[in-house]
């Protein structure tokens, strides 16, 4: 016999960060690993997803539960692809569950790198009046996927959303707690960046048989130096490329202030890409 609800913690987390250093180089939340799944590496994602849904079920009662992630508009963050192995886990799990996924929708996007951000920059990035769920959750018990708790802003706007909603509990599931550091949020970049020294390791993950991209990828990209970005263009396959240009499109990064430079930079590098090639086959 289950109990009807969680634990009276409102969290569970896989690891908590104990080094403003970073994470450990060994263990299930190790230093690259957790950069990787932040740049799309989906192989870890299914890693941390299927054990974070262990420790779930395990504290869950017989209450359906409906599942979701960290808020975004239109380009998925990389906490997203926690959401179907998350699900498919506990189901396994929990055979006597009703366990739904649904998304909360974001408007708008952040006016640059939120990892970078400092407390005041985040309040002012992410807040409960810009998060809509997409379906009606009045009564749900809901789960809250994300990758990080640093600050605790993006947990404050998710409850303020869902709990306006009519969501009876709510629940946060992270990979890494981190709020020890929240006096120094940008430490969320540190870990971030573990295993990214340039356009050769974005490569990689993109190459990789699991790979998923993110808006995180494609923001990481859009941040390489001139040199590197074409460097990184001419690498990287067309549908690479094409993907990176939709989510540029999509999340209309060209009208943000903090990637607009950036955003004529990318296409000024990949007209010289198609001359180039163009040039090439004739």
């Amino acid at each position: 016999m289950h109990d009807h609800q969680l634990t009276p913690r409102r969290r569970i987390r896989l690891t908590r960060l104990t080094s403003d250093a970073g994470l450990p180089h060994t263990g299930l939340v190790d230093a690259t690993g957790y950069s990787r799944f932040k740049h799309g590496d989906a192989a870890v994602a299914r890693r941390y997803a299927m054990a974070l849904a262990a420790l779930a079920a395990r504290r869950l009662g017989d209450a359906p539960v409906r599942v979701t992630t960290s808020a975004f508009d239109r380009v998925p963050p990389a906490a997203h692809s926690l959401l179907a192995p998350f699900v498919q886990q506990l189901c396994t799990l929990r055979p006597d569950l009703t366990v739904t996924a649904f998304r909360v929708v974001r408007r708008g996007v952040s006016n640059g790198d939120y990892s970078r951000m400092a407390l005041a920059d985040r309040r002012s990035a992410v807040g409960a009046d810009n998060l809509t769920p997409e379906r009606d959750v009045r009564g749900a018990l809901v789960l809250a996927l994300d990758d990080i708790r640093v600050t605790g802003t993006h947990e404050l706007a998710m409850d303020q959303c869902l709990l306006s909603a009519g969501v009876a509990q709510v629940r946060h599931l992270y990979i890494v707690d981190a709020h020890r550091f929240a006096g120094s949020p940008r430490i969320e970049s540190v870990l971030n960046e573990a295993a990214i020294g340039g356009p050769d390791d974005l490569l990689a993950i993109a190459a990789g048989p699991r790979f998923v991209p993110n808006a995180r990828f494609c923001r990481r990209v859009l941040a390489l130096p001139p040199d590197q970005l074409s460097a990184f263009l001419r690498a990287a396959a067309p549908e690479l490329r094409g993907w990176l240009s939709r989510a540029i499109e999509f999340d209309g990064l060209a009208g943000v202030s903090a990637y607009a430079d950036r955003v004529r930079t990318w296409d000024a590098a990949l007209a010289d890409i198609d001359r180039t090639m163009g040039a090439g086959v004739g």
